[in-house]
């Protein structure tokens, strides 16, 4: 065989053997991308692409909405039911909080002023505790006294402090 007679022959298997190792044949791909157009070239695709994108629409807009129903009075009476509406009077507070603040440092010129007449000595704190202890459950049982602590090994008064 001359040169070129190889040269013929080696191109000739060449495109034989192509046919058997290109993946996947071109027929295989012609058949898909034909079925892959008459599939998505009706109403069907679209349709199911409005579905997916108008539920995830509503996805990322529902705290937004419920928001604006939660604090909005007359978004929720125009557009919300009477028989779906959920919502809770708010209940009066006992004290504003002005009020309250009055009381709490009311309290504590109380209980400075009683601190001055020295009615917080360690004999009456001692008595008072009897007093109002009796009845009572002891905050933390003795049996259970060493959950408290920071370590079992360590004392209340140990220095925790890395030297």
């Amino acid at each position: 065989m001359t040169p070129e007679e190889v040269e013929e022959a080696l191109k000739q298997a060449n495109e034989t053997m192509k046919d058997y190792y290109s993946y996947p044949p071109e027929k295989v791909i012609s058949a898909k991308r034909a079925k892959f157009n008459d599939r998505h070239m009706d109403n069907q695709f679209y349709l199911q692409l409005g579905l997916g994108v108008s539920l995830l629409c509503t996805f990322l807009l529902t705290p937004f909405i419920g928001r604006k129903i939660a604090y909005d009075e007359e978004f929720r009476t125009k557009y919300i039911p009477k028989w779906y509406d959920y919502t809770l009077e708010k209940p009066a507070n006992a004290w504003t909080k002005e009020e309250l603040h009055e009381q709490i440092v009311m309290l504590q010129k109380q209980l400075h002023e009683r601190a001055i007449r020295g009615e917080f000595t360690p004999e009456k704190l001692d008595e008072m505790r009897r007093n109002f202890g009796e009845g009572t459950k002891p905050a933390v049982e003795e049996k259970y006294a060493h959950f408290a602590k920071l370590h079992p090994g360590v004392d209340d008064d140990e220095d925790l402090e890395d030297d």
